[in-house]
């Protein structure tokens, strides 16, 4: 293991001992991936990182058929399918006190076939490797500011292209191919919402077979996927005009996501960047269809913490990464969401995002 894998799992042996927990069980592939550097596809086997506090180690339990599969970053102990894994998590994780396990991971099976192991008790791993992964270092930052790179490209890209008659569907997948040609672009997941019209007035709407007309506005919420980690943006672009309606809340969030962003530094509570978001909109009378929470955390997942909500206490601190999305929504006409990707730096933060953000260069110009 490299310098900084070796130190995410002596940090995070350290917090189990804190907690007064002897080894814990880890199935989320992006925990793995954090502590290992070893990227895994679980489909329908089990899969689980066992790690010895006391020890500073680690060993993975793994199916025979994917044998070699953690490329000598940590032991592994396999079973053969018509075995099962039980009698392989007993031999990682032997004798225990306290065992922790990734709770709202593993399934009420995988609880069963944990609770036969042995150990003194079982508790929730919680919040033990979130509170590291809150913090990125260098090599994360460069990832997470390459992939808002692309999102950034990929928006100048189609920009041009969008017209009435394209469907979602199709700028949906005109986003895809454009950030597919960028090496190493993850593919294997994918986030894209492309809501036309009165369909973006829904957060999370479906993208289908709607086509754009003129005057309509054209809401982009997507991510580009780069080395595993995450960059999230979102744009409204308005095909000829806009709707004076959209055009009033079009600013309105413009100014509330401008609110939260300059609010963001260190010492900050999580909840004051999103009071800063929601109380211009409720001062501007549309608190009522600001629908969701202000922002949440990016990384190795698209949703992670600090979550930016009303209610989260937490102060921020340098290196930590997220989302500042605010938005309006009225049903039947259309909905205005802004997002951009921010790094809370030593004085202040960071944008990573740079596509522009003013209601004059996100019309398209299309005569009618």
């Amino acid at each position: 293991m490299d310098n900084i894998l070796e130190r995410r799992l002596v940090n995070t042996c350290r917090i189990l001992s804190d907690k007064g927990y002897d080894k814990a069980v880890i199935g989320d592939p992006t925990v793995i991936y954090y502590l290992t550097g070893i990227h895994i596809i679980p489909y329908d086997r089990y899969y689980g990182l066992v790690l010895d506090a006391e020890k500073q180690s680690a060993v993975m339990v793994n199916p025979s058929v994917d044998t070699g599969c953690m490329c000598g970053a940590v032991p592994e102990i396999t079973y053969l399918d018509e075995d099962g894994p039980l009698e392989a998590i007993r031999s990682a994780v032997g004798a225990c006190g306290v065992l922790a396990v990734e709770k709202r991971y593993f399934s009420i099976a995988h609880g069963e076939m944990f609770a036969q192991l042995g150990a003194g008790s079982m508790t929730d791993l919680g919040d033990a490797v979130d509170l590291l992964r809150m913090h990125k270092d260098e090599q994360e930052i460069e990832y997470m500011q390459f992939a808002a790179k692309i999102v950034d490209e990929a928006l100048a890209y189609v920009k041009p292209r969008i017209k009435p008659g394209m469907t979602e569907t199709e700028l949906y997948m005109m986003l895809f191919t454009f950030m597919s040609r960028y090496p190493g672009f993850s593919s294997d997941e994918i986030i894209i919402y492309v809501l036309g019209g009165a369909n973006s007035a829904n957060p999370h709407g479906v993208t289908a077979d709607y086509a754009f007309r003129y005057g309509d506005v054209v809401l982009m919420d997507f991510c580009a996927y780069y080395k595993y980690y995450w960059s999230d943006i979102t744009r409204c672009m308005f095909i000829g005009e806009a709707d004076p309606r959209l055009a009033e809340i079009y600013e309105i969030t413009l100014q509330a996501n401008l609110a939260a962003i300059a609010r963001v530094r260190p010492g900050v509570r999580a909840r004051e960047i999103d009071d800063a978001a929601r109380d211009y909109i409720a001062a501007a009378g549309y608190g009522e269809q600001f629908l969701h929470r202000t922002g949440h955390g990016l990384g190795l997942s698209v949703h992670e913490e600090p979550y930016i909500t009303s209610v989260n206490e937490l102060v921020l601190e340098e290196g930590m990464t997220f989302t500042i999305e605010p938005g309006i929504y009225l049903e039947g006409i259309g909905g205005i969401r802004i997002e951009d990707d921010i790094l809370v730096t030593k004085d202040g933060c960071r944008i990573l995002t740079g596509y522009p953000k003013s209601l004059a260069e996100n019309i398209i110009p299309f005569e009618k």
